[in-house]
């Protein structure tokens, strides 16, 4: 791949990633031909704390069933830097990998879930900040036009045809990979699970793909 990989997570403290207040972000960077780390981003971030004040400002408040998921409490989290400067800082660190400086070269986003729930949330904070590439406000500014990595999705193909797989959360990838859970659901323990089961399929991948037979795939008499 000839674009560098950025594997990132939010933890937040809502379940819609429409509303809800991100409270930690994680990212890590892979080179897209071998894989090797490159750097890594983490950072708590606050959140109103006050439900009142949240709903008020247009957000979700927080949810004690995501804190107690996240194991972050109201009182940590208003101790943590102001969301304004912790994405500030993520973006600088997610464009440093940004060869050429334009969106077909910005790095490709990965990770499990964010399509469904942390791009929208990449998407919100970079509007609330105006940083988009084109003017009608419909791609963001930090990551790859065109290419995106949802180890989910990725997890589903690998795994539909297994009558023993009975959930593809991260937490039955870490038991059926026999991966610790120690420090799970935090947002850079996350990235980093996220990161080997990439890694993994993605090594599988690569050794096979020349040798793939596409002729007659069909069952027979599907195609003349």
């Amino acid at each position: 791949m000839k674009r560098d990989i950025i594997v990132f997570d939010f933890e937040t403290g809502g379940r819609n990633p429409l509303t809800c207040q991100p409270t930690q972000i994680a990212a890590l960077a892979l080179d897209g031909r071998n894989f090797k780390p490159k750097g890594e981003f983490q950072s708590y971030m606050r959140p109103i704390i006050d439900d009142d004040e949240a709903i008020a400002a247009g957000v979700g408040p927080l949810e004690e069933g995501a804190l107690k998921v996240t194991g972050q409490t109201r009182e940590m989290l208003a101790k943590a830097p102001l969301p304004k400067a912790v994405w500030e800082s993520f973006c600088e660190f997610v464009n440093k990998f940004n060869w050429k400086g334009t969106q077909f070269f910005a790095p490709v986003p990965c990770g499990y879930n964010i399509i469904g729930y942390d791009l929208p949330i990449v998407n919100r904070l970079c509007e609330e900040h105006n940083m988009y590439w084109d003017a009608d406000r419909k791609q963001n500014k930090l990551f790859n036009k065109i290419y995106k990595i949802d180890v989910m999705d990725d997890q589903f193909l690998w795994t539909e045809g297994d009558p023993d797989v009975k959930s593809i959360s991260m937490d039955a990838n870490r038991e059926r990979h026999r991966m610790s859970a120690d420090n799970a659901h935090d947002a850079m323990q996350d990235v980093k699970d996220t990161a080997n089961l990439f890694i993994a399929y993605q090594k599988t991948r690569r050794q096979i793909y020349r040798n793939l037979k596409i002729e007659k795939t069909f069952a027979k008499g599907y195609f003349v």
